[in-house]
């Protein structure tokens, strides 16, 4: 009976009442682009380290791989499992038809990986989409009741942002959002080790579950009506959460002293744009460089490292006052997460499609508080679909259809790229500024949603003004 019992929880849970028909569908797009799409740019740190650690030299063996190690535990069950079907020597192949592509942009890359490969490499995605929609569905439930949780279900399984990123560029951020949903729903149910223990396994998959937890420690410490002594235990719980969960990297940390440097070394990175407000320095490097990456200036004050540490203060402005709010809690924790999370966005050097995955859900959770959050909502996933497709073409994401099919040739494939880009830069470079603006204006209507509220709220709640 308690066997049968759990297997009930479990499948209504994946596929809770009433939405199969979504779940199907979500599912059937996702298999069917899987295998045959990627951007071979991103993928192949992900087929370098998969053979790395099929070769036994870790993910990390020829310094191509620059993640933290979450992704890689991840991915290796599954590689090693497609590797008993598979030889690793046949999970991609150099295309030299496509070597002339370089000319246009730096960022098509020749080594096109197989289908096999891709539908490996996605699957993990694929699983965490559908449980961060079972995690929305729970949260919402809970919350404001069935029929809301089903909305929330099919408005982010079926959103094509979430797609496009998960199962046609195979990026992985979506198992960061996964913990980071997770954390903040035990974070309101006050599980604050676990809550610690989801933002860890998220921060060792991308570094901005970190933010949040900067949110939640200040948000223990600031929230009023508990005593210090209470506030302090809360506080440890949280951190001995996020510190177990960084014990699987500890084995890495011994063995592989150059890791560290692997993982943060998109830090010294000096390129400024994206989705930000600082894409007017990508537009302006693009027109005269082929590749559309602008340098910051040597001034300490416009480098990435500055934006970086003014969203830092900026995030630690905003936790205190939302731990000092007067909305309920749920929504204050709802709130002030998604206000941290546009934060980091906007205060990254450079911020991509795949990046608006983190503030999404939250943005979704925030519309049932007001429901006008849903059109930053949809602003958003366009802006993420838009900026993708221009500033590559959707070309590029079907080399692996045309190596491995006859459905379309790589020349078919490189004659539009060429078409595109052949005219320069000033169309590709207008069309990503167009974009990175949706996005900007996304994200800034979101802030004023967010902190819609009387004068003087924020002096009151930080300082105790007339209290």
């Amino acid at each position: 009976m308690t066997e049968r019992s759990a297997l009930t929880r479990a499948r209504d849970f994946l596929c809770p009442a009433g939405l199969a028909k979504a779940l199907i569908i979500g599912l059937a797009v996702r298999l069917a682009i899987a295998p045959w799409t990627s951007y071979s740019y991103d993928i192949y740190p992900f087929y370098s380290a998969s053979v790395d650690m099929l070769a036994g030299m870790g993910m990390y063996g020829h310094a191509v791989f620059s993640y933290p190690p979450g992704f890689g535990f991840v991915m290796y069950p599954f590689m090693l499992l497609l590797s008993l079907f598979v030889d690793p020597s046949l999970f991609g192949s150099l295309q030299p038809e496509i070597l002339e592509m370089g000319a246009f942009s730096d960022l098509v890359s020749p080594f096109i990986t197989a289908p096999a490969f891709n539908l490996a490499l996605k699957l993990p995605i694929i699983i965490g989409d559908v449980l961060s929609a079972s995690i929305l569905f729970l949260m919402v439930r809970e919350w404001k009741g069935e029929d809301a949780a089903r909305s929330a279900y099919i408005l982010w399984f079926l959103n094509p942002l979430v797609i496009w990123i998960g199962s046609v560029m195979g990026q992985f951020d979506m198992l960061a959002v996964l913990c980071t949903l997770a954390a903040v729903h035990l974070f309101i149910h006050q599980r604050y080790a676990l809550a610690g223990l989801a933002l860890g396994m998220g921060a060792l998959l991308k570094i901005y579950p970190a933010y949040l937890g900067i949110f939640f420690l200040l948000y223990l410490l600031a929230a009023a009506g508990s005593a210090w002594r209470d506030r302090l235990s809360s506080v440890a719980r949280l951190v001995a959460g996020a510190l177990a969960s960084t014990l699987p990297a500890v084995p890495l940390l011994l063995t592989t002293p150059e890791m560290i440097d692997f993982v943060f070394r998109r830090a010294g990175n000096d390129s400024l744009g994206g989705i930000n407000p600082w894409f007017l320095a990508s537009f302006i490097g693009s027109l005269t460089s082929p590749s559309g990456v602008s340098s910051g200036a040597g001034n300490f004050f416009q480098t990435p490292m500055f934006l970086m540490l003014v969203g830092v203060a900026l995030v630690v402005i905003a936790s205190v006052a939302m731990a000092r709010s007067d909305r309920p809690p749920r929504e204050s924790i709802m709130a002030g997460s998604l206000l941290v999370l546009i934060i980091a966005l906007m205060f990254r050097s450079v911020t991509n499609p795949q990046h608006l995955l983190w503030a999404l859900p939250f943005m979704l959770l925030f519309s049932f508080i007001d429901k006008r959050m849903r059109t930053p909502m949809f602003m958003l996933t366009a802006s993420g679909l838009l900026f993708s497709l221009t500033l590559r073409t959707f070309a590029v994401f079907l080399y692996p259809l045309a190596v491995y099919t006859p459905l379309v040739s790589v020349e078919q494939l490189n004659s539009i790229v060429t078409a595109y880009f052949s005219g320069g830069p000033l169309v590709p470079a207008l069309l990503l500024a167009l974009s990175s603006m949706l996005g900007v204006v996304a994200m800034v209507k979101a802030i004023i949603m967010i902190t819609s509220l009387p004068s003087g709220w924020f002096r009151k709640r930080l300082w105790g003004a007339g209290e």
